[in-house]
């Protein structure tokens, strides 16, 4: 799995959700299923550097270039649970 980009998309409640790009749907999904299984480290990472996300998720963009992504987000630790 490659991360080829990111996006921050906020959403109509004002939270904020980290995109990661891959390349297709297939490596999307691998990379859905990772976030949601074994990226602790990771989001506690992003969670500490960028407090202000509230999700994470996996996305991809088309052929006619358009983002898709899973809306089914990751709730990102929160920093100050961490310390």
């Amino acid at each position: 799995m490659r991360v080829k980009g990111t996006i921050i998309h906020k959403l109509g409640t004002g939270e904020h959700v980290l995109i990661l790009l891959t390349e297709n749907k297939t490596e999307q999904q691998k990379l859905y299923h990772y976030l949601t299984i074994d990226a602790m480290q990771f989001k506690q990472e992003i969670a500490t550097e960028a407090p202000k996300l509230d999700y994470i998720t996996a996305g991809f963009k088309n052929t006619e270039g358009t983002v898709i992504f899973n809306q089914n987000y990751i709730e990102m630790p929160k920093w100050y649970e961490l310390n």
